[in-house]
């Protein structure tokens, strides 16, 4: 699985609400500024963010996009989900599947192993834990 520019952007763009002071909305051009991002793709991406709940807006003259939620409720996993990000390592653990050997795989059962505790690893880091830079992945 490797994450699509989306889903790197996504991320970015969440962190940056989450390092915001809460009464100071980010603009989709502040954000894509400061990263050198396209703007229309990080618009399209926050507007997507704000549809699933994720983000809120706020429009006119010193308008843009905030956090509605604690930074510390909302996990990497949910964002990514909120982008339409498939979270599953390998192809089997799917919805649809085209592989042939998906009844008889010897290793369906550790790649779900595996693809759980990958999901739960997501779940576990959360904005807030990002906008501080300081996310360790030890137990």
């Amino acid at each position: 699985m490797q994450l699509t520019k989306k889903a790197s952007y996504g991320l970015i763009a969440a962190v940056e609400l989450a390092r915001a002071p809460a009464d100071t909305p980010r603009s989709a051009a502040w954000i894509a500024d400061r990263y050198d991002l396209p703007v229309a793709f990080i618009e399209k991406i926050l507007h997507q963010l704000r549809q699933a709940g994720l983000v809120a807006s706020r429009q006119g003259r010193g308008g843009g996009y905030t956090l509605p939620v604690e930074a510390r409720r909302v996990s990497v996993r949910r964002v990514l989900e909120a982008l339409g990000e498939g979270l599953d390592l390998v192809d089997c653990l799917g919805q649809a599947t085209s592989c042939r050997l998906t009844g008889v795989c010897p290793t369906k059962d550790a790649w779900r192993t595996i693809n759980d505790r990958f999901r739960d690893l997501l779940d576990g880091i959360s904005l807030a834990d990002l906008r501080g830079g300081t996310t360790t992945l030890d137990d």
